[in-house]
């Protein structure tokens, strides 16, 4: 097989603060301008986010705090009896 035919998601998300390219060593981030806006894999969009360096721009703002909780399942803590 000479491709990878897997289909990757994106996320549309603006810059609002420089990247730091020595945290995300693993990506090309220095070519982000603060105030433009990209579509990107989901995995660097939502470290974007979380680390406060971009927003959604999808239309429907996701909360950095959301943006990480992916799991089908919540752990929540056991009521006292």
């Amino acid at each position: 097989m000479t491709g990878n035919r897997t289909p990757e998601f994106v996320l549309r998300i603006r810059i609002v603060a420089t990247p730091d390219a020595d945290v995300f060593a693993e990506y090309d981030v220095q070519r982000f301008r603060v105030g433009d806006v990209y579509e990107v894999p989901v995995r660097l969009a939502t470290l974007l986010i979380i680390s406060g360096y971009a927003e959604s721009a999808s239309g429907v703002a996701m909360p950095a705090s959301e943006a990480a909780d992916f799991s089908p399942s919540t752990r929540r803590p056991r009521k006292k009896s």
